[in-house]
């Protein structure tokens, strides 16, 4: 299969700079910046002081005092005021780009940023046109990708609304780090209590349920559909009901409930 690209000009792009930058970002994102490396990609969460989710995002060093953030649409403005009047108070600089942007894959492209979100190579180009010959990938394509791959999107599967530990964003979560924003309301569910709801896998032989359409286990209603594809998809699930192997119920189809390979394993809750 030769080289498909996919646009992404219309996510979130900033550019954090300063001699302080990663103590600066170290106080604010979920990741712990001391892990961050050249030409690897790190995950991180926003969260508002109560831990609810700003943004997911990646992170990248660029150069010595030079950090990129990638995120979702839905989920760029409200990043980009999370650290608005933060920034005042730090020798750090942050702009939001407009680049020309493209998600390339296949093997064998090595310029970009990684961007292992899904099942195959992937990488994020700058301000690059793809070769005359690649495939642009629709919306619909690249959806199908992002499902199969188990990625929760941002506006779609996970809000404003949603916990990070809710919306299986473990792996952008330190547990060895300092304070940031939200930490408490993670903490206090990861070592006192639970949440009451978990981003599940959805396996519909016949085809899943439409999105929003809500899902029944014994009769009662546990979650409701957030993506699909085919016969895949992402629901929010109750928590006591969010097993992997439950027979679930939608739109009169029967399917199971499972857990993505490329999720992490769950923390253990007291």
């Amino acid at each position: 299969m030769g080289l498909r690209v996919f646009p992404i000009s219309d996510w979130g792009f900033f550019r954090f700079h300063g001699p302080d930058v990663r103590d600066f970002l170290q106080g604010l994102v979920t990741a712990d910046l001391k892990t961050l490396v050249p030409g690897r990609y790190l995950p991180a969460c926003v969260l508002t002081p109560k831990g609810l989710l700003v943004a997911d995002a990646e992170l990248y060093e660029e150069a010595p005092g030079v950090v990129l953030a990638v995120t979702r649409p839905a989920a760029a403005d409200g990043f980009g005021k999370a650290f608005e009047k933060k920034i005042m108070l730090s020798g750090t600089e942050f702009f939001r780009l407009s680049p020309r942007a493209w998600l390339f894959l296949g093997d064998g492209y090595e310029p970009g940023h990684p961007w292992p979100r899904l099942l195959e190579p992937a990488r994020i180009v700058l301000d690059a046109d793809p070769p005359s010959d690649a495939e642009i990938l629709s919306n619909e394509s690249f959806q199908e990708l992002r499902v199969a791959a188990g990625m929760p999107w941002y506006g779609m599967d996970i809000d404003a609304g949603t916990l990070p530990l809710e919306g299986r964003q473990e792996a952008a979560i330190s547990l060895d780090k300092g304070c940031y924003m939200g930490q408490e309301t993670v903490s206090r569910i990861l070592f006192r209590g639970r949440v009451n709801r978990r981003m599940m896998g959805l396996r519909f032989p016949g085809g899943a349920p439409g999105v929003n359409c809500a899902l029944f286990r014994d009769g009662c209603e546990v979650g409701r559909v957030t993506s699909r594809a085919g016969a895949i998809g992402l629901g929010m699930i109750r928590y006591d009901d969010a097993v992997a192997g439950a027979t679930v119920t939608g739109e009169g189809r029967e399917g199971e409930l499972f857990v993505f390979g490329s999720w992490p394993a769950a923390p253990t809750q007291s």
